[in-house]
């Protein structure tokens, strides 16, 4: 086995083990639990929505006592 041969022998072991490596972690993000705090954002974010959905699907009387009472 000359240098060159060996040299490109140790990139190929690199990387795969670098992909390896990537594949695990990703594997790891996937079934990691949110971070509580995106989670709290994520459900205002849902319940604004929720309400927006409301006031646009309302009739226009209803729309403008909301509007009033806001």
């Amino acid at each position: 086995m000359n240098l060159w041969t060996a040299l490109v022998a140790i990139a190929g072991i690199i990387g795969i083990v670098q992909i390896t490596r990537y594949r695990l972690e990703s594997r790891r993000a996937e079934t990691a639990e949110p971070d509580p705090h995106a989670r709290e954002t994520i459900e205002r974010l849902e319940e604004r929505v929720r309400t927006l959905e409301r006031i646009v699907t309302d009739d226009k009387e209803a729309l403008k006592r909301r509007f009033d009472d806001l």
